[in-house]
């Protein structure tokens, strides 16, 4: 089955004031051809969301791949070419044991591409699983990058598959370092919030776009009540509302890969009334990276709010 995808943003100018928190995406769709860069660095290929993906792969909680000898290379091409996977029209790996940081080492929510360069430490395995018999190979490499764009995919499977992209390839991202999970588990848990809410909206899913925002609520705190990754003291209530732009502006990035026959999210008064629920309690939102008197609109441009 072919997945949604929903994706990130390009860097923009923002004070370093705001980057110690995670950003809000809007709607985007990665490009998958290649492109030639030349000069100064690429932005971010995106657009507003993708059906593209062939590969559902293991999930965060999955134990640890056991390796039989990783190599380690210091060049993301190298990686690739040590690798197999889909190539065309562009290179898919999965990433594993990985840390986005930035160029001094520091860990940081993969979100910030958006106002840093974003590189990438981990392990660079094969886009499909080997068996058992076979002991998958992986090749680490050491600050590659950087980051042009993340992604968001698996709604019709209803588990969120995270992408990151860099000028060369597409990694599908498994699981993060020890020490970088509790910076990659809040990002998780807002991409698994945009999967719940599309479960629960949309027909081909079985779900109700007609529910009113107290009724949406009240399902999805109980789908989502078993889940510990919110932040410490907040119910999983408050988690989805104060994400509630956040999740608006990746459920209408959907609309333009929309058949016909489906209803466009941009048009579902509940998933408005939860983004303007959002801005209400602004002050108390987690993870946001724009100032509170700045949103991101569809169009990946910064502009003040009405």
């Amino acid at each position: 089955m072919k997945q949604k995808r929903s994706l990130g943003k390009p860097k923009s100018n923002i004070s370093d004031a705001i980057m110690e928190v995670t950003a809000k995406p809007l709607k985007t769709q990665m490009s998958e051809s290649t492109e030639n860069v030349s000069g100064s660095r690429k932005m971010p290929k995106q657009a507003a969301a993708c059906r593209d993906f062939k590969h559902k792969s293991v999930r965060i909680c999955e134990p640890k791949l056991e390796m039989e000898r990783v190599r380690e290379v210091e060049d993301e091409s190298e990686a690739i070419s040590l690798t197999t996977g889909e190539n065309h029209p562009r290179p898919n790996r999965r990433l594993t044991d990985f840390v986005f940081h930035d160029e001094d080492g520091k860990p940081r929510p993969v979100e910030m591409l958006e106002v840093i360069d974003i590189f990438i430490t981990g392990l660079i395995l094969p886009l499909e699983e080997t068996n058992e018999k076979d002991k998958v190979q992986g090749v680490r490499c050491e600050r590659f990058g950087p980051l042009e764009s993340w992604a968001i995919s698996g709604y019709d499977d209803g588990s969120p598959v995270i992408w990151v992209s860099t000028e060369i390839a597409d990694y599908d991202c498994v699981k993060p370092a020890n020490s970088y999970k509790n910076l990659y588990c809040l990002f998780y848990e807002k991409a698994h919030a945009c999967i719940d809410i599309y479960q629960k909206l949309s027909r081909s899913c079985g779900g109700d776009p007609n529910q009113s925002l107290e009724e949406l609520l009240a399902k999805v705190v109980r789908s989502m009540s078993g889940r510990n990754n919110f932040p410490r003291g907040m119910s999983v209530r408050d988690f989805i509302v104060s994400q509630g732009e956040f999740i608006f502006y990746q459920l209408i990035g959907l609309d333009e890969t929309s058949n016909k026959n489906e209803q466009m999210f941009s048009e579902l008064p509940v998933l408005a009334a939860l983004r303007d629920e959002s801005k209400k309690n602004k002050g108390c939102v987690v993870g946001e990276l724009i100032p509170s008197d700045r949103v991101l609109d569809t169009n990946m441009e910064i502009r003040d709010k009405a």
